[in-house]
């Protein structure tokens, strides 16, 4: 019984990438994920509403980790502390987060344009 060798050209898989960490969050990102979970945490009944089974354990879904960072994002960017925040988020602020659409810039003077034509 003879091996068959794979072609000598052939890529060898890397395998280095595959530990299955991921890339780390960098510090403002974390807070700002640990701040989105302590509001969850605020409101069991919100958490209750978008809980998922995985087996027989429940966990909350990443919809609402979603929602959740982004209205706490919103307010991070407003200024507002960590402590505001949690005192004044509300669940209908955290399910309704993603529902808002940004304001668009103004600028549409020519002059002010980047491109001239």
């Amino acid at each position: 019984m003879t091996e068959i060798e794979p072609p000598a050209d052939a890529e060898e898989p890397d395998r280095d990438w595959h530990d299955g960490t991921g890339e780390a969050p960098d510090r403002s990102s974390l807070k700002s994920l640990q701040l989105a979970h302590k509001a969850i945490n605020k409101f069991p009944d919100l958490a209750r509403r978008y809980q998922k089974f995985i087996g027989t354990a429940a966990v909350v879904s990443s919809a609402l980790i979603v929602l959740s960072s982004i209205a706490v994002s919103k307010r991070i960017h407003r200024g507002e502390s960590e402590e505001h925040i949690l005192a004044e988020i509300t669940s209908e602020e955290i399910e309704n987060a993603a529902r808002e659409r940004p304001a668009k810039p103004k600028g549409n003077d020519k002059e002010k344009s980047r491109f001239i034509h």
